[in-house]
């Protein structure tokens, strides 16, 4: 039988990568300022290069992944991340511009960090693992740990040796994609789909809630990232703290807060197992929060088709979504009926 604790452990040190991806470079921000002269305003393009290009490999690798194979696209995120990582102490010094060199550096690993999200998820989907939503839960959690533990260590390398030593830091957090690479190359991996029954790039772009997707990930995305990659710069320049301190404070207390959010919600955190009507009825009410919808307005919206009156079809399928959200049906708290009208969804 194929070992998938192998593949379990290569997602996880992937996260890993992509936490060292994410958390790195920003802990050096006025380094960069201060030891190449890069004004904060050219800094401020490091996170969005990586923001954006971590953004389009995520919208645009369901196009090739599929055909090129999960195995090799996986390889390559850990070796763009680790290539990225050991350019990130090189090219700086090599490049007639230390600002390109570093450029270049992030976009490299943030490719490969692109990658590594899009593709753990569903490599570990596709194992047979008996308590797949616990797995699923600490596989996520381990960016907010790896992002901890990536802030915590390289906080603790600038006391002992000095920030000026940084480089060899970037060669250290280069080892783990590396490795992984290996784990990659030989762990069991399989598909989510058979070939040829995955859904189309473009039929997939044809649906409003794949871009409505797409809007919430930027949204949250940057946010994320605007608050790890900045708050180590912005509590040692605005606030005058040490480094040491601003770490600690900032992006590190971030991702702790972040991980134990991650924690609760896979220890207490329920999935609703809907079929696809009573989720698009869900998604409906979500449109129109708060507000009344007939059931003619449902029925019509939601099946396409005319509706008649005595329809009791709405009605069943209301009832059974508030059974899987364990609500009760004659006080309901969320999905509430407006006898002679419709539906309401409240917060």
């Amino acid at each position: 039988m194929p070992d998938y604790k192998k593949t379990k452990i290569a997602c996880y040190l992937g996260f890993i990568t992509q936490a060292i991806a994410a958390n790195f470079a920003p802990l050096l921000f006025l380094t960069f300022h201060n030891t190449y002269q890069i004004s904060l305003g050219r800094i401020a393009l490091i996170p969005t290069c990586f923001f954006f290009t971590q953004l389009l490999v995520d919208l645009f690798c369901a196009k090739f992944v599929d055909r090129i194979g999960y195995r090799i696209c996986v390889v390559a995120s850990e070796i763009c991340a680790a290539t990225g990582l050991i350019g990130l102490a090189v090219l700086p010094d090599l490049l007639p511009s230390p600002f390109g060199g570093i450029l270049i550096s992030v976009i490299l690993y943030a490719i490969g960090s692109g990658l590594i999200e899009v593709l753990c998820s569903p490599i570990i989907e596709a194992c047979p693992f008996e308590n797949k939503e616990a797995t699923m839960s600490l596989l996520h959690s381990f960016y907010c740990w790896g992002s901890v533990g990536t802030i915590l260590i390289s906080t603790l390398f600038f006391l002992l040796f000095g920030t000026e030593h940084w480089k060899w830091l970037a060669v250290l957090w280069a080892l783990i994609p590396a490795v992984n690479i290996y784990n990659f190359a030989t762990c069991p991996i399989e598909y989510l789909v058979e070939d040829g029954n995955g859904m189309r790039i473009g039929k997939l772009f044809q649906k409003p809630l794949f871009w409505l997707f797409v809007c919430l990930m930027v949204c949250s995305g940057a946010s994320e990232l605007a608050m790890a990659q900045w708050a180590s710069t912005y509590a040692e320049a605005a606030l005058g703290l040490s480094k040491a301190v601003g770490d600690l404070t900032g992006p590190c207390l971030f991702a702790v807060m972040m991980g134990i959010s991650r924690i609760i919600f896979g220890k207490y955190g329920e999935k609703l197992d809907l079929t696809p009507t009573e989720f698009e009825i869900l998604l409906y009410l979500c449109r129109h929060l708060n507000q009344v919808v007939t059931s003619e307005e449902l029925f019509e919206n939601v099946w396409k088709e005319k509706y008649l009156e005595n329809n009791n079809t709405v009605f069943v399928h209301v009832c059974r979504i508030r059974e899987k959200m364990h609500e009760n049906t004659r006080k309901p708290k969320f999905v509430k009926t407006v006898w002679g009208v419709g539906y309401k969804l409240e917060e």
